[in-house]
């Protein structure tokens, strides 16, 4: 598995593209290969968290298919994204 992280400065007036380009996401179809994926506020900084099958997946999704949910969620509030990814190693999971 992998997990990704895009992050993005967002400014307050535009946060409600934000959410509206998430929510149109939560109906529409998903990037094949990815098995979760969260929507993150911080102060001024938003982040897409997401769990993909393996990296195959996400450099699609990343790349010539552009289907990464925050591609359209950070354009439509005329954002710039920064994407780190990992292997993930170890995973726990509460009761």
């Amino acid at each position: 598995m992998i997990f990704a992280i895009a992050e993005a400065e967002v400014a307050e007036a535009d946060a409600h593209h934000v959410l509206t380009a998430w929510s149109d996401l939560v109906v529409g179809d998903r990037p094949r290969g990815m098995l979760e994926c969260y929507l993150l506020r911080g102060e001024g900084i938003w982040q897409i968290a997401s769990i993909w099958e393996d990296d195959d997946a996400l450099s699609q999704a990343l790349g010539d298919e552009a289907t990464h949910p925050a591609y359209g969620v950070f354009e439509a509030a005329g954002a710039d994204l920064r994407h780190n990814s990992m292997q993930v190693t170890g995973r726990l999971i509460g009761l």
